[in-house]
């Protein structure tokens, strides 16, 4: 009898056992499945920082192309002004656009003819590369030194003048040279679009650095030291596109461990790019200090529930079994932490009631973690700007929709919606006032939906209404939904600065299970809908059609 254990050590063992097992599995996941989506959540969230600079940039010098192309187009058809009216215009154009440094029309022998302030006219630049190359086709210079300009232009800052040069050929009818149209566009502007990334980003905390590289990984943005030098010297991105997980990784840098994500420049429209870079980087213990933090939490969290445990389970007794059994059976259900999972409140014994209190303070701590992660989640599904749910939500959202429709005999409407001439607000107003506009349109198609739909922006001006209906009535429901939009797109918006802008808006439609059973083949008809609509004249609901049906 003396070998065998007391039923006061067998509850206290079993407590233990479950109480213990329950934690460490429960901790265990916690942490595993948490810190891997929080990684990556951090990971991806740094690609969208280095891939905005750089869609920034793209689009920056896209639209100085697009200026140089129209005044090259403008003066081969009208080449009967004269040298100060074109320099007038030249200096309008100087004085809308802080950017372009100096613009000038050379002649056919290289020689400037017309400039703004006059700077450089007579002077024979022939053997410059913005002549040699912009008089046979549309040229773009990288970052350089300014070299005739540095004395002639104002430069308060006393810091080295550096250009991006744009120029292209003036021909005849015939197809002989006639000039060149050039501007020199200030390295400042992109130093004020990294500067305004950078104030908008970084913190004590979380302290972010950009570096904007050449094609051949010199820094031509960075910290003040860095400019002018390889990349190479402060880190190995030789093998970045093979080794990154989805544009981001952990590197050594010289100077430590930091999360780097990198994107390149693509260009944009009819400036097809210099091969620029784009490179954040992070600090590793910055960047992941959220995962090492619940790291810490858990494993503390669950030291102290399992001494409290130990210690209160030997002073259970046989008369208690049944609520100890209770408890335990309890405890293992809190690894599910479903709402409805509650611990019940024992009074057999002070003992056990203190246990119960326990049990019930563990799993509000654990729900509290859980919904810290369902946050992040909500960060991760969430538009920055417009506060909608996402590309990454909708995709989600059709998966768990379209089985319920299923079951309920359902339709599921896809309303896919583009802001016509949204481009133009921003190229002429800038794209601060397209980001007003964006949110302005985002809460006024919120107000079209009713409380049980869905309104995502996936795109730079795209959105998408997610509705349900009878099958009966989805069609004169996406009918009056998109008639609404459309109204609601259309109406002036005020973008800052006393400026009000309007703009359309065109929407195509298509609905789940007429158009296809399908919800991705559903969506693609809708999105072919709105381009109907586009085609049609803009500013106009269309829902889709087959080929059958017409």
């Amino acid at each position: 009898m003396t070998g065998r254990w007391s039923l006061k050590t067998r509850f206290t063992l079993l407590v233990v056992a479950l109480v213990s097992g329950s934690i460490l599995l429960l901790s265990g996941l916690v942490y595993s499945v948490s810190s891997e989506y929080i990684r990556n959540s951090i990971g991806e969230s740094m690609v969208e920082r280095s891939d905005h600079l750089a869609a920034q940039l793209d689009q920056d010098m896209a639209a100085r192309v697009q200026e140089i192309l129209l005044l090259t187009s403008l003066y081969q058809t009208n080449n009967q002004l004269s040298d100060d009216e074109i320099r007038a215009q030249l200096e309008q154009i100087q004085a809308q656009h802080s950017v372009a440094s100096w613009i000038g029309l050379l002649n056919s022998e290289g020689i400037v003819r017309v400039a703004t302030g006059g700077i450089l006219e007579g002077v024979n630049i022939a053997h410059r590369p913005v002549f040699q190359s912009g008089s046979q086709q549309l040229w773009l210079g990288d970052v350089h030194d300014a070299i005739l300009l540095s004395k002639l232009l104002p430069n308060p800052s006393g810091e080295p003048i550096k250009f991006v040069d744009v120029a292209a050929p003036l021909r005849g009818e015939n197809g002989a040279l006639e000039g060149v149209l050039a501007m020199h566009l200030s390295w400042e502007w992109a130093v004020k679009v990294m500067q305004s990334m950078f104030e908008s980003n970084h913190t004590k905390a979380y302290p972010l650095e950009y570096f904007v590289l050449s094609e051949s990984h010199t820094i031509l943005l960075g910290p003040k030291a860095s400019i002018g030098t390889p990349i190479s010297r402060l880190v190995d991105l030789e093998h970045a596109s093979q080794e990154d997980n989805g544009g981001w990784n952990i590197r050594q840098w010289s100077d430590g461990r930091y999360l780097t994500a990198m994107s390149k420049t693509k260009g944009y429209a009819e400036y097809a790019g210099l091969g620029w870079d784009v490179v954040v980087r992070v600090p590793e213990q910055n960047a992941f200090a959220p995962v090492n933090l619940l790291q810490v939490k858990i494993a503390i969290l669950g030291v102290i529930m399992l001494l409290i445990f130990a210690g209160t389970g030997w002073f259970f007794t046989a008369r208690f079994s049944d609520p100890l059994v209770r408890l335990a059976r309890a405890a293992d259900k809190i690894k599910t932490l479903q709402d409805e999972t509650t611990i019940p409140e024992e009074h057999a014994s002070l003992e056990i009631e203190g246990l119960s209190r326990s049990l019930n303070e563990l799993l509000l701590r654990l729900k509290s973690q859980r919904e810290e992660i369902d946050d992040l989640e909500d960060i991760v599904h969430t538009d920055p700007l417009t506060g909608l749910p996402n590309r990454a939500f909708l995709k989600e959202y059709l998966q768990h929709l379209t089985p319920e429709a299923k079951r309920n005999n359902l339709a599921i409407g896809l309303l896919y919606i583009d802001l016509d001439s949204f481009k133009e607000v921003n190229d002429t107003l800038g794209h601060h006032a397209g980001d007003i506009l964006l949110q302005t349109v985002s809460k006024r198609l919120t107000d079209v939906i009713r409380g049980e739909d869905i309104v995502a922006r996936i795109g730079g001006d795209e959105f998408v209404m997610v509705v349900k209906s009878s099958r009966a009535d989805i069609e004169s429901l996406l009918a009056d939904l998109g008639s609404r939009a459309v109204k609601q797109i259309s109406g002036a918006t005020d973008v800052g600065e006393d400026q009000d802008v309007q703009i359309g808006g065109s929407v195509g439609a298509a609905w789940w299970p007429h158009h296809s059973r399908d919800i991705n083949t559903v969506a693609k008809y809708a999105d072919e809908a709105l381009y109907q609509a586009k085609r049609n004249g803009k500013g106009q609901f269309q829902l889709y059609h087959s080929t059958s049906e017409e």
